[in-house]
C-alpha cells in the first residue's frame, strides 16, 4: 500500500491527525497518503443523504480528476471514502448519468428477427408457391398459402422472441460486478449500475467498471493495453498532479474503465462512467466513423448483411451447420422440382407446377432451427436454475461430451470454509501447539483455543505470551481479510478464504486487526495495550502464484527504531527462505538461532504430519528490518527469514461431493484434482471424496514440479493422467489441457484467478467460480458456476448430455419425416391417369398442412423430453462425430422410407384393392368430381395414415432402444408418455385434428381435394401399426447392426486438433 515516506522524521505516533491536503510530492519521494479522518467531518463525509446538485460532466471532473486532491474530489462528488452513497442516492444517479454502459443496449431486434423469418427456406420455397398460384389464378391456394406464411412467421417470430429473451436474461446472470461501498457496507453490484461517486474496490484479475481516481493502492498494476497499447502493466500510485494535460499513460492515480487488474488491490472514487468514459470516448468515435468505414465496402457490407440475417453467419456451430444443411435441402427441394418437370416431360401444366412446389416443401425441415433454438435456450434456463451459468453456448453443444474434469479443491470440492484446527511454534523441546475447533459458522470468531491437545488448558486471550503472540501477529496482519457483523447479526467476510480462517483465529484471541469502522483509514492497525495505534502499514507483496508467499511490512510505533515484516506461504517456500528460528518461544521470545538442515528435515515432518490429517498448512515467518524499506525489492525482503511455525487450515469436503464424484466415475468420466495444497492434504482430501483410492499408484498423485519437469513424450507414456497434483500451478493447467488433448480427452477445467484464464481459454470447456472468481476468470470462461460447487459441474454435464440426445431426437423426427413425404410424392409420380399425367397422392395444400402440423409441436416435445435414468450411466458421447453419427441417418431413412411406403401402400390399397375397384380418370388434381371421389378417398386415407404416423413416430422416439409399449421398465407405457405433456398434447392434437380437411364440407373437397372416408380407417390403423411394429424390429436388430458394420464412435482428436477445432465439430 502506498504510504508516507518510512524515514525516522516522517513517523508520527498519531497517524490519525496526519495533514488531509498535502502538496503533491517531489520526484523521488514516496507520494502520500492522504487522511480522510479530517478534523474536519463535514470536508470529506457525504453531507447529505440527497444526491448533489453539481453536474458532473459540466464541473470536469472526469478530465481533470487526476489534478484533484481527494477531500476536494470527494466534496464535489458528495460521497464519503468509508460510507461511499446511499442507496437512494445511487439509484438517483443512475437515473441522471445512465446506466455504465458503452452506448445503449441493443436488446432484442424485433426488425431482425422478422427478417430471419421470412429469410428461411422454407418461406423463401412458399413464397415462390404463392407467386405461381396467383399467377395461375388459383385463388384458393393461393389465400392459404399466404396464410401458411403468416402463420409460419408469427409462430417462427415468437419462439425465437422467447429463446433470445431468455437468453439475454441469462447474459445479464454472467454480467460483470463491482464492489462498491454503499451505505458503509460492501456491496457486490452489477458494473452497469456503478456511478459517478461512488466508491470502488478491485483487487487483482477485476477488470475495472468505470474510470476512478484511486486514494489507496496497495501493489496496484493495471494492464492498460487495451487504452493504449502499452503491453507493460502500469505501477499505479495516488500521488496528485499539478499538469493538467498529462497523456492519459501518465496519470498514474486514474484506473481507467475496462482495463484489468494484474496484481495487488485498491480502492478509488468513480469519476465517469459510460460514454463518458476514456473507452467510452473512443467507443464514440469509432461509432462517428462507422459510416465512411461501411462506404468503402458497400458490397461486402451487403454480403455479409445476407449472410447473418439468414442465419449462415450467426448462432453456434450446430446452429450455423444446420442453417447450411436447411440450404443445401432447399437447392435439392429444386432439382426435385426439376424430376418433376422431367416426369411430365416439361409439359409443365398449372398441376404439375404445384406439384413440384408440394414435393419441394416436403424436402425442408422448415422448423429445425426454430427448435434447436428454443430447445437450447429452455436448456440454459435449466442450467440457470442449477447454479450454471452458460456463457457460450457453443460449449453446451460439446458439454455432454465431457471425458475429464479437472477441478480446484478450496471451494468447489470442499465447503471452502476454512477454519484453523492447530497452530504449532517451533522450538528445541517438542514445539508448543494450539488446536480449536469452530462452532457451525466458521466466520464466528468465538470459541475455546486448548494448548497442547483439544483436551488441553484454554489459552487466556488476556495473558498471552510473546511468542505465541509473534505467531498470531502474522496471522492476523500479514493479511487482507475483513470479517464483521452485518446489520442482520450475520457475520461475513471478504477475502481468500484461507484468510479469513486466519483473521477470525486471531480474533478469538483478541488479537484481529481493528475494525471499528470510525476509525477507519487507508493504513491497516492494531492496537497496542495502551489503546494506540501500534502497527502502521508501509508495504504490502501480495500472494503469488509463483512465489507462494505474501509479505506485509509494519512500521512498529512500539519500536520506533525498526519495521517489521511478517510473511505466510507454502512450508517449504518458506524455509528455504528462511534463516533462523526461536528456540524457546516461550521463555525467550526474541533470542534466535540459525536453522540447521536437520531442524529444517524435521519441520518439514510437521508440516507433513499435519497435512496427512487433511489440513492446509500455512508457514508463518517474521523479519526485523530497518526503518525505510522503500528501496528494498520483494527478494531482498523475503529472505533470512525467523520461522515462527504453522497454521493447519481444515477445509472439509462439501457432503455432495463424494456423491458428485461417484456419479462422474460411473458416467465415464475422470476426475482430476488440481489444487495449490500440499501434496499430503491434497491426497487426504482426495481419498476422502475418492477422486484416488488407497491403492492409487505412485503416478496418480504428483507435485506440479514433478509434473512439469517431465517432457511431453514422458507424461505419453504414463498409463494415465496424474489425478491429484498438488501445489499446482497455473501453467500447471495448462500443460494438463494439452496433455489431455493429446490423449483425445474432451476435458473441462477449473479456475478462479486471473493466472488461470490461459487454461480455460485453452480448455474445450472451462468454468469459472462465480463467488470466488476473478472477471478475467469468468471473461475467459465457457461456464460460470454461481456456487463454485463440484455437483454443479456434474449437473451440467447431464444436462449437456440430455440436450445432445433431445438434438439427436427432434432431428431425426424431422428429417425422417421429410424423406417420408419425398418417398411418397416422388414415387406418387407412378401413378398415372388415362392421359398419362401424374396423379397426386396428397394435394399441395395437404403437404403443407401436414408440415405444419408434425413439425413444431411435436419436436419442441422431444426437445423437452427427460433424461433416461441411465443416462449417466453410460460414457459420453464423440464430439468429432457430433449430433449426425452414422447411425442417426441410417435410422433418418429407416424410418422416413418405411413412413413413406406404409402411406403409398395405403393409396394403393384403397384405389385397387378397395370395395369399389376404380381407376385412375383424368382431371383428379384439381378439385373432387363425381368420377375422382375414389381418388380423394385414397387421398384422405393418404392424409390421416401420415399424420398418425409422423405423430405416433414422436413417441417411438422417446427412446433409440426400448419399444414404445416398453419405455420404462415396470411402468405403463401410457404413464411413461404422458410424463411429458408437451409432447402428449402435441400428439393428441395433432391426432385430432387430422379430420379437420377430412370431414369440413368445401375444406376438403375445394382445397385439399379429399373426399370423407368410412371403412378406409381399418387401412389407416392397420398401416400405422405396422410402421410401429417396424419401429419395434428395427430397434432390435439396429444395436447389433451397429456395432458389427458401423466403426466405433470417434473419442480421439489429433495431436494438432485445437481446441477451437474441437468445440466447433458437431
Amino acid at each position: 500500500m502506498t504510504e508516507p515516506s518510512t524515514s525516522p522524521n516522517h513517523v508520527s505516533p498519531n497517524v490519525d491527525q496526519k495533514p488531509v491536503d498535502q502538496p503533491a510530492p517531489s520526484e523521488g519521494d514516496e507520494p502520500p497518503i492522504p487522511n480522510l479522518q479530517s478534523s474536519d467531518p463535514g470536508q470529506i463525509t457525504r453531507s447529505s443523504t440527497s444526491s448533489t446538485r453539481t453536474n458532473v460532466s459540466e464541473q470536469g471532473i472526469a478530465t481533470r480528476s487526476h489534478t484533484l486532491s481527494i477531500p476536494h474530489l470527494l466534496e464535489l462528488l458528495d460521497t464519503s471514502p468509508t460510507e461511499g452513497l446511499a442507496k437512494k442516492v445511487a439509484s438517483e444517479r443512475v437515473v441522471r448519468y445512465g446506466e455504465n454502459a458503452l452506448g445503449a443496449d441493443e436488446g432484442i431486434s424485433i426488425i431482425r428477427l422478422l427478417i430471419s423469418q421470412l429469410a428461411n427456406a422454407l418461406t423463401l420455397v412458399l413464397v415462390g408457391a404463392l407467386g405461381l398460384s396467383f399467377d395461375v389464378r388459383d385463388w384458393i391456394e393461393g389465400g392459404v398459402i399466404a396464410g401458411v406464411i403468416f402463420v409460419n412467421t408469427v409462430i417462427g417470430f415468437f419462439q425465437e422472441y422467447r429463446a433470445e429473451r431468455t437468453m439475454d436474461s441469462l447474459r445479464q446472470l454472467s454480467s460483470p460486478t463491482a464492489i462498491v461501498m454503499r451505505d458503509g457496507q460492501p456491496t457486490v453490484v452489477p458494473a452497469k449500475q456503478v456511478v459517478p461517486g461512488d466508491v470502488v474496490q478491485i483487487k487483482a484479475g477485476d477488470v475495472v467498471p468505470a474510470d476512478i481516481r484511486l486514494f489507496i493502492v496497495s501493489n496496484l498494476e493495471v494492464s492498460e493495453q487495451l487504452l493504449t497499447g502499452e503491453s507493460v502493466p502500469v505501477v499505479k500510485s495516488i500521488e496528485t498532479y499539478k499538469q493538467a494535460d498529462l497523456p492519459l499513460g501518465d496519470r498514474l492515480n486514474i484506473c481507467y474503465s475496462s482495463t484489468v487488474v494484474t496484481q495487488g488491490r485498491g480502492s478509488g472514487i468513480v469519476v465517469a462512467t459510460g460514454m463518458s468514459s476514456q473507452i467510452g470516448r473512443i467507443a464514440d468515435a469509432m461509432n462517428d466513423n462507422k459510416d465512411d468505414n461501411s462506404r468503402l465496402s458497400l458490397f461486402s457490407h451487403i454480403k455479409e448483411t445476407i449472410l447473418v440475417y439468414s442465419g449462415v453467419r450467426k448462432g453456434t456451430p450446430l446452429q450455423r451447420k444446420l442453417t447450411k444443411l436447411a440450404y443445401v435441402l432447399f437447392f435439392c427441394a429444386f432439382l426435385l422440382a426439376l424430376v418433376v418437370f422431367a416426369v411430365a416431360k416439361f409439359k409443365i401444366t398449372e398441376e404439375v407446377m404445384i406439384y413440384a412446389i408440394a414435393v419441394a416443401v416436403g424436402i425442408v425441415p422448415e422448423s429445425l432451427i426454430v427448435v434447436l433454438t428454443l430447445t437450447m435456450s429452455l436448456g440454459t434456463r435449466r442450467m440457470a436454475q442449477r447454479n450454471v451459468i452458460v456463457r457460450k453456448l457453443d460449449a453446451l453443444e460439446n458439454l455432454g461430451g465431457v471425458t475429464d474434469i479437472c477441478s480446484d479443491k478450496t471451494g468447489t470440492l470442499t465447503l471452502g470454509k476454512m477454519s484453523v484446527r492447530k497452530m504449532w511454534l517451533v522450538g528445541d523441546a517438542e514445539g508448543y501447539e494450539l488446536s480449536t475447533h469452530t462452532t457451525s459458522d466458521a466466520l464466528e470468531p468465538v470459541g475455546d483455543i486448548h494448548e497442547g491437545g483439544d483436551n488441553g488448558p484454554v489459552v487466556n486471550p488476556d495473558s498471552i505470551h510473546e511468542g505465541l503472540a509473534q505467531a498470531i501477529r502474522v496471522a492476523s496482519l500479514c493479511n487482507v481479510a475483513t470479517i464483521q457483523q452485518n446489520d442482520t447479526g450475520v457475520w461475513v467476510s471478504t477475502g481468500d478464504p484461507t484468510e479469513v480462517a486466519l483473521q477470525v483465529f486471531a480474533m478469538k484471541l483478541q488479537m484481529g486487526r481493528s475494525e471499528q469502522r470510525e476509525k477507519q483509514v487507508p493504513v491497516n492497525i492494531e492496537d497496542d495495550d495502551n489503546g494506540g495505534l501500534r502497527f502502521q502499514l508501509l508495504r504490502e507483496f501480495p500472494f503469488s502464484s509463483d512465489t507462494k508467499k505474501m509479505s506485509t511490512i509494519y512500521f512498529d510505533h512500539e519500536n520506533h527504531g525498526q519495521s517489521i515484516c511478517y510473511t505466510k506461504g507454502a512450508v517449504e517456500r518458506l524455509l528455504n527462505a528462511s534463516s533462523s528460528y526461536i528456540p524457546a518461544p516461550i521463555s525467550a521470545p526474541n533470542a534466535t538461532a540459525p536453522i540447521t538442515d536437520e531442524l529444517r528435515q524435521s519441520l518439514l515432518a510437521k508440516a507433513e504430519e499435519f497435512a496427512a490429517l487433511g489440513l492446509r498448512v500455512i508457514g508463518l515467518a517474521q523479519r526485523i528490518l530497518p526503518v525505510d524499506v522503500s528501496a528494498m525489492s520483494r527478494d531482498e525482503v523475503e529472505q533470512d527469514l525467523t520461522f515462527l511455525g504453522l497454521a493447519g487450515i481444515f477445509d472439509p469436503p462439501r457432503p455432495e461431493t463424494l456423491p458428485a464424484v461417484r456419479a462422474a466415475k460411473e458416467a465415464g468420466i475422470v476426475v482430476h484434482m488440481l489444487t495449490g495444497d500440499h501434496l499430503s492434504t491434497a491426497k487426504a482430501i482426495a481419498e476422502s471424496v475418492e477422486v484416488i483410492g488407497k491403492d492409487a499408484p505412485a503416478s496418480a498423485v504428483m507435485t506440479a514440479t514433478q509434473f512439469d519437469k517431465m517432457t511431453d513424450d514422458e507424461i505419453d507414456a504414463l498409463d494415465e493422467l496424474p489425478l491429484v497434483i498438488a501445489l499446482c500451478a497455473p501453467q500447471t493447467k495448462v500443460r494438463m489441457i494439452k496433455a489431455g488433448k493429446r490423449r483425445g480427452r474432451h476435458m473441462a477445467m477449473t479456475g478462479d484467478g486471473v493466472n488461470d484464464s490461459p487454461a480455460l481459454k485453452l480448455a474445450p470447456i472451462g468454468i469459472a467460480m462465480g463467488l470466488a472468481g476473478s472477471d478475467v476468470a469468468k471473461d475467459a470462461s465457457d461456464l460460470v458456476l454461481t456456487d463454485d460447487k463440484f455437483d454443479s459441474i456434474i449437473s451440467a454435464v447431464a444436462e449437456g448430455r440430455r440436450l445432445f440426445l433431445n438434438i439427436q431426437r427432434f432431428s431425426l423426427h424431422l428429417l425422417s419425416t421429410n424423406v417420408a413425404l419425398v418417398v411418397l410424392l416422388v414415387a406418387g409420380l407412378g401413378l398415372r391417369d388415362h392421359e398419362a399425367s401424374s396423379v397426386f397422392p396428397l394435394s399441395p395444400l395437404a403437404v403443407l398442412w401436414v408440415n405444419m402440423i408434425t413439425g413444431t409441436p411435436p419436436s419442441l416435445g422431444l426437445g423437452t423430453e427427460k433424461a433416461p435414468k441411465n443416462l449417466m450411466k453410460k460414457p459420453p458421447h464423440s464430439v468429432i462425430d457430433g449430433v449426425f453419427t452414422w447411425a442417426l441417418i441410417i435410422d433418418t431413412f429407416a424410418y422416413g422410407v418405411c413412413i413413406g411406403l406404409t402411406c403409398l401402400l395405403s393409396f394403393i390399397i384403397v384405389m385397387y384393392a378397395g370395395v369399389t375397384p376404380g381407376d385412375l380418370a383424368t382431371q383428379r388434381n384439381a378439385g373432387v368430381s363425381q368420377q375422382c371421389t375414389l381418388v380423394a378417398r385414397a387421398r384422405s386415407t393418404v392424409f390421416a395414415t401420415l399424420i398418425f404416423e409422423f405423430m405416433l413416430y414422436a413417441w417411438v422416439l422417446k427412446d433409440f432402444e426400448r419399444s414404445i409399449f416398453n419405455l420404462e421398465p415396470g411402468v405403463a407405457f401410457y404413464k411413461t408418455l404422458y410424463e411429458n405433456k408437451v409432447l402428449w398434447w402435441s400428439v393428441i392434437i395433432a391426432c385430432a385434428s387430422s379430420v379437420l380437411p377430412i370431414y369440413v364440407p368445401v375444406l376438403n373437397t375445394k382445397v385439399f381435394y379429399q373426399q370423407a372416408i368410412e371403412w378406409e380407417w381399418g387401412v389407416i390403423v392397420g398401416m400405422t401399426l405396422a410402421f410401429i411394429l417396424w419401429c419395434d424390429i428395427w430397434k432390435i436388430v439396429r444395436k447389433p447392426l451397429y456395432a458389427k458394420f458401423l466403426p466405433p464412435p470417434t473419442m480421439e482428436l489429433s495431436a494438432s486438433q485445437s481446441s477451437s477445432e474441437a468445440s466447433s465439430i458437431v
